[in-house]
């Protein structure tokens, strides 16, 4: 399906290349992952999420301790309790056990949710700052260097840090309003 998207791209340029290239045809690339990890707001919502991150890893180690603790009594106390004893420490251990892998499925899917709320907003934003150099720089097209296919290109088209620059002035003086 990518190559298929790309495919059509390259096509659709190439049929628009021959009027384009005689007229001003710019093109610039983003890469909006970079532009997120350097960016300030991207920075301090990672902070947040990794703050976030530590204390359900926290949490499930702790877990994990215990699940490990519980394990080494029943094996330890095999041989000495009684069937229906053993029987119960393992339905424990299994319960818990249980709860354990739930927990850490609720775990990964909060953070993951988590992850997309705090991101998103911020894309959204730089995907708006790119927009503003595209129209005020000229470039007809504006391609996301990790989704377009693009191989190789000329850095000079790469439009990051400006994108980066002008995003992190934009939120910076939102931020003083806030405040």
């Amino acid at each position: 399906m990518k190559k298929l998207k790309v495919t059509v791209i390259l096509c659709c340029v190439y049929l628009l290349a021959t009027p384009l290239w005689a007229s001003n045809f710019k093109i610039a690339i983003i890469d909006m992952l970079k532009a997120l990890n350097q960016c300030e707001a991207g920075k301090e919502a990672k902070a947040k999420l990794q703050k976030k991150f530590e204390k359900m890893k926290k949490d499930l180690e702790a877990r994990q301790k215990e699940l490990e603790k519980l394990k080494q009594e029943l094996e330890k106390q095999s041989l000495m309790l009684s069937l229906d004893a053993k029987r119960d420490k393992e339905k424990e251990y299994k319960r818990k056990l249980r709860d354990f892998q739930d927990l850490y499925q609720d775990y990964k899917q909060e953070m993951a949710r988590a992850e997309y709320e705090a991101i998103q907003p911020i894309l959204r934003d730089l995907q708006r700052v790119a927009e503003k150099i595209r129209k005020k720089e000229g470039y007809l097209i504006v391609f996301e260097k990790n989704n377009a296919g693009i191989v190789c290109y000329e850095h000079g088209i790469d439009i990051t840090d400006k994108v980066v620059k002008l995003y992190n002035a934009e939120w910076k003086k939102n931020q003083k309003k806030i405040k």
